[in-house]
């Protein structure tokens, strides 16, 4: 079961030593989760398919030594997989999560495996929009939303990297009355209905 994991991974980019760090934050999750609700049982038992494998598919898009910034980070989803890679390829991983409790496992993780990441605890909004690369988000807002987060750092020539889900046709639709974008939707690797939403422009209408 293992060795499958680490082919898909290896297929999707994911080095050796990455896939050593996954296992060891797969490992601190499983800790975690026991003392906080970080995610629930049933998602710890799909860890490796629906949240790393998942996550891991932003690699190749954001390719090596690249900032990248993941807003609403909760349990590292895809910022702590994005900042495993960077630890191996260059680059570097904010992530931004407004609850104390979640920052503080973040923090252990980016400690153990010393990777090159750091966490803001602040709500979206109160953050400083730095200039990276990308702009990465899972599980976070509607479109509309998620858009008026992010877009301080696209204006500042962020790319935005979004998952979304079986709706994301209508969240486009509906993010079109406040929104013109330059994007590409890219079916994703572990939902045959749901893509990664790449943002190269966004600009308010």
């Amino acid at each position: 079961m293992q060795k499958d994991i680490e082919n898909e991974l290896s297929q999707l980019g994911v080095s050796r030593e990455t896939f050593e760090r996954l296992e060891r934050l797969v490992a601190l999750l499983d800790e975690w989760r026991q003392r906080m609700n970080l995610i629930g049982p049933r998602e710890m038992e799909q860890i490796w398919t629906r949240h790393i494998i998942d996550s891991a598919q932003m690699i190749a898009l954001t390719g090596p030594e690249k900032r990248i910034v993941d807003i609403g980070s909760g349990a590292g989803f895809p910022g702590l997989v994005l900042a495993c890679e960077a630890a191996t390829r260059g680059g570097d991983v904010t992530m931004v999560e407004s609850t104390a409790k979640k920052c503080a496992f973040l923090q252990t993780v980016i400690a153990d495996l010393k990777l090159p990441a750091k966490v803001i605890n602040a709500r979206i909004e109160s953050a400083p929009p730095e200039r990276v690369d990308f702009i990465t988000a899972r599980a976070l807002a509607p479109l509309p939303r998620l858009l008026s987060y992010a877009y301080p750092w696209i204006s500042r020539g962020a790319t935005g990297l979004f998952f979304k889900g079986e709706r994301w046709q209508e969240e486009l639709t509906d993010a079109s009355d406040y929104w013109t974008l330059r994007h590409e939707a890219i079916p994703s690797r572990t939902n045959p209905a749901g893509i990664i939403l790449k943002i190269e422009e966004a600009h308010r209408v």
